[in-house]
């Protein structure tokens, strides 16, 4: 009967290291998988990455463009305030009013009015 419990034995260890490369073979097979939707993501994410890079770059050098364009608009307001005040000064006009050939006036009469005047 030991013989027979024996046998019975070794059949049941051969079972078992028959079973495991199939078990290792499954759990393989879902490492597998695994490890290949790992690398697909990785790589999606490294696109996603990239995509994004780049569009950050673009905004940069369009803000660059804003920047220097608001800047040179800052210098024309500069430069066209300053006209404006040049203009305004008394000597340019003066200096107009001699050119156009307009007279001085020595004084000044304003008319009376007798009464309320209603304004319509």
């Amino acid at each position: 009967m030991s013989k027979f419990l024996a046998l019975i034995q070794n059949k049941n260890k051969k079972e078992r290291f028959e079973a495991k490369p199939r078990a290792w073979y499954k759990i393989f097979s879902n490492v597998k998988t695994i490890n290949i939707a790992l690398v697909v993501l990785i790589c999606l994410f490294g696109v996603l990455y990239l995509a994004e890079i780049n569009s950050m770059a673009i905004k940069g050098f369009a803000i660059k463009d804003l920047e220097d364009k608001q800047s040179a608009l800052k210098e024309n307001i500069r430069k066209v305030e300053f006209q404006v005040a040049e203009m305004q000064s008394t000597a340019k006009i003066q200096e107009r009013i001699n050119s156009l050939s307009m007279v001085g006036v020595a004084r000044v009469d304003y008319a009376k009015t007798s009464g309320t005047v209603a304004v319509k």
